[in-house]
C-alpha cells in the first residue's frame, strides 16, 4: 500500500497539475470551436494567415496523425483510452511518491494526456472525426519535395502530443531519476537477503 508522507505537497501538486491540464484541454477544445463554428470559414479551403508559413484549413480527420488508421474509429478510441489511463496512473503514482518531481516530467505527461483527451473527445462527440485546422505551409513545401505529399493539417491537441513526446524524451535522457514513474522497488535489505539466499544455495 502506498504511503503519503507529505500530504500538503501532494495536494499542492495535484491542484497545480489539474489546473494546468484543464487549461491545456480547454485551449484545444475552445480553439476548435472558434475555428469550426464562430469564424464562418469555408471548410476544406485554405485561409492563409502568414504567407508560406501558416494557414487555417478547417477539415475533419477520421484517422490519427498523417491519416494513419483512417476509418478505424473504434480502435483509435480504445487505444487512446488505454494510453490515457496508463499515463494518468503514472502521474498519480508519481504525485504520491515524488510530488516534487521535475517540471519537465510533469509538463510532458500533462501535454500527452491533454492532447490525447482533446482528440478523444472529438472522436466520441463528432461521429468519430477529429477537427483539424492548422496547416503548416512551410512544412508542406518540404514534404512535397521529399515525399511528394503534404505534411497534413493538425490542431492544438496535436501540438501538445508532439511537444509531450519531445519533452518526455528529453526528460528520460537528461533528468530521469530512478523511481520517478512510481514503480514500487524492493528495499535494500530485502534485496541483500535474496542475494545471500542465492549465495547459500550455491
Amino acid at each position: 500500500m502506498l504511503k503519503i508522507q507529505d500530504k500538503n505537497a501532494v495536494l499542492k501538486r495535484v491542484l497545480i497539475d489539474f489546473l494546468i491540464f484543464a487549461l491545456l484541454l480547454a485551449s484545444d477544445l475552445i480553439s476548435k470551436d472558434i475555428v469550426m463554428n464562430r469564424l464562418g470559414l469555408s471548410p476544406y479551403k485554405s485561409h492563409v494567415l502568414v504567407d508560406g508559413i501558416f494557414a487555417i484549413y478547417p477539415c475533419f480527420n477520421d484517422g490519427a496523425s498523417f491519416s494513419a488508421f483512417s476509418g478505424k474509429t473504434g480502435f483509435l478510441i480504445a487505444l487512446t483510452v488505454i494510453l490515457t489511463i496508463v499515463l494518468a496512473v503514472i502521474v498519480g503514482l508519481n504525485a504520491i511518491k515524488r510530488p516534487k518531481t521535475s517540471w519537465l516530467f510533469r509538463w510532458s505527461m500533462l501535454l500527452l494526456i491533454a492532447g490525447g483527451l482533446g482528440n478523444l473527445i472529438d472522436r466520441v462527440f463528432c461521429d468519430g472525426l477529429v477537427r483539424d485546422f492548422i496547416q503548416y505551409l512551410f512544412l508542406d513545401g518540404i514534404f512535397e519535395k521529399l515525399f511528394h505529399s503534404s505534411f497534413g493539417v493538425g490542431n492544438v491537441a496535436d501540438i501538445y502530443l508532439v511537444l509531450g513526446v519531445f519533452m518526455i524524451c528529453a526528460y528520460i535522457v537528461f533528468d530521469y531519476k530512478e523511481g520517478d514513474l512510481g514503480i514500487v522497488k524492493f528495499k535494500k535489505g530485502g534485496a541483500d537477503k535474496n542475494e545471500n539466499t542465492d549465495e547459500d544455495k550455491g
